[in-house]
Order: structure tokens, then sequence, then C-alpha cells
């Protein structure tokens, strides 16, 4: 046990307990509330969390799914990654809309697609993900942000829709930062 990502002013008993029953819910998550779910490591997972049914989910080692986070698309989270509480990701095209003669409540499910969310990622509060996006290694996706969009290594986007804002690094530190990550 690590005693890294700790609250302020915890001490190491506390932290210890709370990992022990950090623990024990994510097995029963894993194991009885979503058994799709396949994951690779330590995961948190907060109060509300939901995913659904029959979606391929795979999430890596140190991953904090925050307050009343919703995945309702195919989502491979790597390793290292902070999603906070209220973020969405949903898909794409789950009602198409296009078919003449047919109201959306009867038209076809789309596919909108595998989304990617690469090692050492942080996407903050209320955040919508689309489905069948990118987020690219050490990037920051801003709180109440609407990303359709593939984001680059090391970069901060935010808005509606989601833009670049800057990058994370310079240049020197950018290649630093992806080569600490391998």
């Amino acid at each position: 046990m690590q005693y890294v990502n700790t609250k302020r002013g915890e001490g190491k008993t506390a932290f210890a307990i709370r990992y022990i029953l950090n623990y024990f819910r994510t097995w029963w998550k894993f194991h009885v509330s979503f058994p799709w779910v396949r994951y690779k490591g330590f995961v948190r997972v907060m109060k509300g969390v939901f995913i659904a049914k029959n979606m391929d989910v795979v999430i890596g080692d140190n991953v904090q799914l925050g307050r009343y986070a919703d995945i309702e698309s195919d989502v491979h989270f790597g390793n290292n990654i902070l999603v906070a509480s209220f973020v969405s990701f949903v898909g794409r095209r789950d009602h198409c809309f296009d078919e003449p003669g047919k109201t959306m409540w009867e038209g076809k499910r789309g596919d909108g697609g595998l989304t990617l969310v690469d090692d050492d990622v942080w996407i903050g509060s209320h955040a919508v993900i689309m489905s069948g996006v990118h987020i690219g290694k050490g990037s920051i996706i801003a709180a109440g942000s609407v990303l359709t969009k593939d984001v680059p290594p090391c970069e901060i986007w935010g808005g509606n829709p989601a833009v670049k804002i800057r990058d994370r690094f310079a240049e020197e530190g950018k290649s630093i930062h992806l080569d600490s990550l391998k």
C-alpha cells in the first residue's frame, strides 16, 4: 500500500482504513454490481458511480471514478487517471434521428465507437465525454467541458464544445513527462 494521493491532513492510519474499505467496495462493485467491467489494479470507486450494462469497460491501475460518474459507452482507461464527480461518458449516436418517418424513439441505436483515455489524464467535474474520442497521455479536460474531438498528449482542453486552452508543459517538459510514463 502506497501512502499517496491522501486527503489533506489525513494520517497513515486513517489512510490505511480508507484504502482497505475501498478495496472491498471495489471488489463488490466489479464482482457483484458491474461484473462485466474488467479492471487491472487499484481502482477507487466513489458513491453513486454507474456503469451501463454490456458496455466494454476496461480500467487500468490507480484510477479514480468520482461521485456519480456515469459510463454509458465503451471506454478503456489507462493508468493513473482521475475522473472527477458527475463526469459522463455518453454514446455519440445513442439515438439515430435522421430516418424520415421514424421518431427518435423508434430509430435504431448507433455505434459511437470506443473511447480511449490514456495514462495520467484528469477529467474535471461535470465534463461530458462523447464516445469515440481518444484522450492522449498527460492531458486535462476542464470541468464542465463537452469533449467531441481527440485530444493530443499533454494538452489542456475546455469549453462547450471543448477546444485546446494551452499545453500542459513547454515542449521540453512534455518530452520528459511522456518518457516518464513509459
